[in-house]
Formats: C-alpha cells, sequence, structure tokens
C-alpha cells in the first residue's frame, strides 16, 4: 500500500509541474501528450487502492467502507484534501470559462490530475491507518454522514455540468491569435479581437465590439490571411456573459 500512496503521490506532483508550466510566461513548454506519463501513474495507483480497499479494481466504493478511512484521517489530512479539491474545483472553471486555449485546456486537465492523485493517496492512507486500529475499536459507519455526503457529491457533480452546460467559452488557438495580433498590429479592430481558432477546418475570430466599423476593418485584414489557409474568416461576436453571436463572413 505505502508504494501505491508513493506512487499516487509523485503523479500529483508531475500534473503540478504540468499546471505550474502553463502558468510561467510563455507556458506552457511542456507538450500536452507527457500528461500520459502521470497519468498512466496515477491509474495504476488508483485502481491498486481501489482493490485493496474494496475488493475489486473498479465499481462503487459503498460508504459503509468509506466513512471509516475518512474518521481516522489526521485533522490536518482532512483540511488538506478539502481545500484541495476546492482549489481544483475553482481551477477547472476558469480554466472552462471565458475565452480558453491550449493552457487552459492542460491546466484544467491536470489540475484534476493533481486531486485525483492526492484523492487516492489519501484513501490509501486511510486504509493503512484503519488497518492499525483494532477491529473492535474502528469507527462505524454513519447514516447520515452517508446521506449527507451522497448530498454533496451530487451537488457538486451538478455544479461542474452547469458550468460546462451554462456558463459561455470560447476556445482560442494561441498561435493564431498572436500571429494576427503582431500581423496586424497597427490596424484600429486588432484591440477589439479576444480570440482566434482554426479547428476542425474553420477560421473564427472573436471581437468584442459589433461596430460596423470594426467588422469592416476586421475583414480587410482577414481576407487575405483567410485566402492563404483556403477559407473565409467568420466573425463573431462574444461579451463573456452570453453564447458568441455571428456578426458576418468576409
Amino acid at each position: 500500500m505505502r508504494k501505491l500512496i508513493a506512487g499516487a503521490l509523485a503523479g500529483a506532483g508531475l500534473f503540478l509541474v504540468m499546471v505550474v508550466d502553463t502558468l510561467l510566461p510563455g507556458g506552457p513548454r511542456i507538450p500536452m501528450g507527457v500528461v500520459i506519463v502521470p497519468f498512466a501513474l496515477t491509474f495504476v495507483c488508483f485502481i491498486g487502492v481501489m482493490k485493496a480497499v474494496n475488493g475489486s479494481y473498479f465499481g462503487h466504493l459503498p460508504m459503509a467502507k468509506f466513512w471509516p478511512l475518512l474518521r481516522v484521517l489526521p485533522p490536518a489530512v482532512k483540511i488538506g484534501g478539502a481545500l484541495l479539491l476546492v482549489l481544483a474545483v475553482v481551477n477547472y472553471f476558469l480554466s472552462s470559462t471565458g475565452v480558453t486555449d491550449e493552457a487552459d485546456f492542460q491546466r484544467g486537465f491536470a489540475g484534476n490530475g493533481v486531486w485525483i492523485s492526492v484523492g487516492a493517496a489519501i484513501l490509501g492512507y486511510g486504509a493503512v491507518r484503519l488497518e492499525q486500529i483494532p477491529a473492535d475499536a474502528r469507527p462505524a459507519h454513519s447514516a447520515s454522514a452517508g446521506r449527507w455526503w451522497t448530498f454533496g457529491i451530487a451537488a457538486l457533480g451538478l455544479a461542474l455540468a452547469a458550468s460546462v452546460l451554462l456558463v459561455p467559452h470560447v476556445s482560442a488557438n494561441r498561435a493564431v491569435h498572436e500571429e494576427l495580433r503582431t500581423r496586424f498590429q497597427a490596424s484600429a479592430w486588432v484591440s477589439h479581437l479576444l480570440a482566434a481558432d482554426t479547428s476542425h477546418g474553420s477560421f473564427r475570430v472573436y471581437l468584442d465590439s459589433a461596430d460596423p466599423a470594426v467588422q469592416t476593418g476586421a475583414c480587410d485584414s482577414l481576407r487575405q490571411y483567410g485566402a492563404e489557409l483556403g477559407r473565409a474568416a467568420d466573425l463573431y461576436l462574444f461579451d463573456g456573459w452570453h453564447e458568441p453571436s455571428r456578426l458576418r463572413s468576409c
């Protein structure tokens, strides 16, 4: 079990490095494909802990088994785990709303990986501590605590689902965005440029203004750029609060 705990913490450390990498100037420098290393490490350790705690690699962990593990954890571990969960949720929300690019995706994914890895380590640590307590002295399952825990998990899941479905966001290609800013920096419309995306055969440019003069200036600049890509630029208005609305095609 101690090897599984150590492996999970190592995975958390690698995920954390990827999170920090996205926050540094010019980041991320670490390719997203590297995430397979901490992901594989965390996956193996997580299912190993589940096998030791629950008797199976996958499946539901009953509250009757989970609650005693939680009860025997030191207060510092409980508080640290709770704070990390809050930070992971906040990080996910900030990384998936508004204008998001490759760095935001990596930070959201790796941030979730940090929490899952640490959660596996905490679960394994609880199992180790529980084994050191005589069977007749181990904490009993609490039905009321189980109901509150279930309610909390359901509320968290609904909140995350609502953030994805209800909070608007647009995806940006950082390289294209920066190229447009540099190439057309002398044009007035560039100050209204929020994001640009050329994925999936499209060429979308998001602006924070629907002013006809801004649209005309953008189209004058983007027609040649679009011709080089082999596709026309589609302009969208995005205010950060509502879903993007299409303005015109250049």
